[in-house]
């Protein structure tokens, strides 16, 4: 449950899911979430034993906030770059969706400082309340299902958008593709207004 609900809510992993399966299908989205699982797994590993703490250091957080701003202008501009370029679903010539799609979902979610803050609040809350670090069997049990989660929702969220690509005609098709670029670029500006502010 503590996967599926880090893993559901929208976000710039969603985005880049559903940009690239539009465009690719089944394995391109599917790739960007396995991607973004490593990250996922890489900060919540950290904050279960203690390693997270760094993150509250100023230079580290605000390196990891610059590499996010980054990447979620560039992921941006290429959605909306592509909705402009593409008359068609499947148009010969266009960018390959499958390549980079799994560094992509790692990129996004190493470098994203929401998932930095979800796990140093959630790792010492789930120690605190005996779900994890008492015993080895009691965090096994824990890691395993919480990687089990993120693959479920994997899984869920490829599907989706491979069944949702059959329905969409080509012009709706270009107005998701702008308006999940738009909102990479929205997440961006946020993410450097907070880092600023």
């Amino acid at each position: 449950m503590i996967a599926i609900s880090f893993s559901a809510p929208p976000g710039p992993v969603t985005m880049e899911t559903i940009r690239r399966g539009l465009r690719g299908g089944f394995s391109p989205a599917l790739n960007v979430q396995l991607g973004s699982i490593i990250g996922d797994f890489m900060w919540f590993m950290l904050a279960m034993i203690g390693v997270g703490q760094l993150a509250q250091i100023a230079v580290i957080r605000g390196a990891l906030a610059i590499i996010g701003v980054g990447l979620l202008l560039y992921l941006g501009a290429c959605g909306i770059r592509d909705a402009f370029k593409s008359a068609k679903l499947d148009q010969a010539g266009a960018i390959d969706p499958k390549r980079g799609a799994f560094r992509s979902g790692m990129a996004i979610s190493i470098a994203n400082p929401m998932a930095i803050g979800y796990w140093l609040s959630i790792g010492g809350t789930l120690i605190a309340a005996g779900v994890a670090g008492q015993s080895a069997g009691q965090t096994a049990s824990f890691v395993i299902g919480f990687v089990a989660g993120t693959f479920l929702w994997a899984f869920i969220m490829a599907f989706a958008v491979r069944f949702g690509k059959q329905i969409l005609h080509p012009n709706l098709f270009r107005v998701i593709n702008f308006g999940c670029g738009a909102a990479l670029m929205i997440f961006g500006i946020t993410l450097a207004t907070q880092m600023i502010g």
